[in-house]
């Protein structure tokens, strides 16, 4: 391949300022993205949560959202509308037995010597 006929490009556009290397450029408004509060997140959360309950009860099932006590994990269930039966979890009960289990034992196995 021959190197002098690759010309480099500029990937920026023409009608920005191109900094020279080494400065610094203060970020400009559109540069960086709004972050949304808590509130805000909750609430898209919550109505993302329940798009996702809707679709599913039109299909015969039904979603459950909570928190497990023992690892503070997010456990989402799956069931069958008409008979309740559990048809998935995520994670599942061998993952929290399992992650319950990590956090009885952490720092156990440590020996910390000064």
């Amino acid at each position: 391949m021959d190197t002098q006929a690759v010309s480099l490009k500029s990937s920026v556009p023409a009608s920005e300022p191109v900094a020279k290397q080494g400065a610094s450029v203060p970020p400009t408004p559109r540069d960086a993205p709004a972050v949304p509060s808590q509130g805000e997140l909750r609430q898209r959360m919550a109505a993302v949560a329940q798009q996702m309950r809707d679709y599913l009860r039109s299909n015969g099932r039904d979603l459950e959202f909570r928190v497990d006590a023992d690892t503070r994990a997010m456990v989402i269930t799956v069931r069958e509308t008409a008979s309740g039966k559990v048809i998935r979890q995520i994670p599942n009960e061998e993952a929290l037995q399992m992650r319950r289990h990590l956090d009885e034992w952490s720092g156990t196995f440590l020996n910390v010597t000064t």
